[in-house]
């Protein structure tokens, strides 16, 4: 799977941004990387709305995880999901003051993540399965 990793988040003069993390994940589902020009917070709804627009279904997994779990507990709930094969997911994780986005498969092996961890702690702030439509 190819991946474009930005160098910097590039913050266009509206205020807008096209963040490094949502980039590498979008780009790596096969989003080309000049098809959007922002991504938004890692918090808001924008990057579903690029990942639709480009044949994909984007389903909310969260209730499915139950509440303050971490990435760790995350990858071992991801083997029990039946979603359809070749799903992704697309997790929101809280960092040391900021919002992260990784991209991890059906195993839960990590895909994409531009800040890896050896152990990871980081609590899960939103979960959406990511599959052709």
């Amino acid at each position: 799977m190819n991946h474009v990793r930005l160098k910097d988040h590039i913050k266009h003069s509206s205020g807008e941004r096209k963040t490094v993390c949502v980039t590498a994940c979008l780009t790596a589902l096969g989003v080309p990387v000049n098809s959007f020009h922002y991504t938004g917070t890692v918090l808001d709804s924008r990057r579903e709305s690029i990942l639709r627009r480009h044949g994909y279904a984007v389903r909310s997994r969260k209730s499915k995880m139950g509440k303050n779990n971490s990435v760790g507990k995350l990858r071992k709930a991801i083997q029990a999901w039946d979603d359809p094969a070749g799903t992704k997911y697309l997790v929101v994780v809280h960092g040391s003051g900021y919002c992260h986005a990784m991209l991890l498969d059906q195993s839960g092996t990590t895909v994409i993540d531009t800040a890896p961890r050896k152990r990871d702690a980081r609590k899960v702030v939103k979960v959406h399965a990511v599959y052709p439509a």
